[in-house]
């Protein structure tokens, strides 16, 4: 299928329905793979890996996450997220410890040390999203946001009922 340009899409959900879902997969494809580049690019600027930053951006929403949940959030096997959490422990940025109830699972919690990359973290996504979003009211980025969840949504209870058969 040959893409078209944004303004090129018709609307015509009658005929097109297919052809709409292609362009629409293809788009979030791209966007995705475009805001992956821009931060891996910019993340390097502060001494860290794409990866890394992902890990350290899960743990600034749920900061004492089990590394099941930090790979469960970022699409990942355990493995490679444990060897990412080592070597952000190692550089001071994340410590381990064992959960209160039960002391086989490990928790990975932030240290003061991440202070100091959390606002060239912010900066750093200012400097991609403002320019990506130039022109594009807070009301669409509302309605796209909500829009994606719900996908996101009705995507997890697709994997959940397709792990269940």
């Amino acid at each position: 299928m040959s893409k078209a340009a944004p303004q090129d899409l018709e609307m015509d959900t009658e005929s097109d329905e297919l052809s709409l879902e292609g362009e629409f997969a293809w788009a979030v494809h791209d966007v995705r793979g475009l805001i992956g580049r821009l931060f891996d690019r910019r993340m390097r600027e502060i001494g860290l890996t794409q990866a890394q930053g992902r890990v350290l951006a899960v743990l600034r929403r749920t900061d004492g996450a089990t590394q099941t949940a930090i790979a469960d959030s970022l699409d990942m096997e355990r493995a490679p997220v444990g060897k990412l959490v080592d070597r952000l422990e190692e550089a001071g940025f994340v410590r381990r410890q064992a959960d209160a109830a039960d002391r086989r699972v490990k928790r990975v919690y932030l240290t003061p040390k991440f202070a100091s990359v959390a606002a060239e973290m912010t900066a750093l996504g200012d400097d991609i999203f403002g320019p990506a979003l130039e022109g594009i009211s807070t009301a669409e980025v509302l309605r796209t946001t909500r829009t994606l969840l719900r996908i996101k949504t009705n995507l997890m209870a697709l994997d959940a009922a397709q792990n269940d058969a």
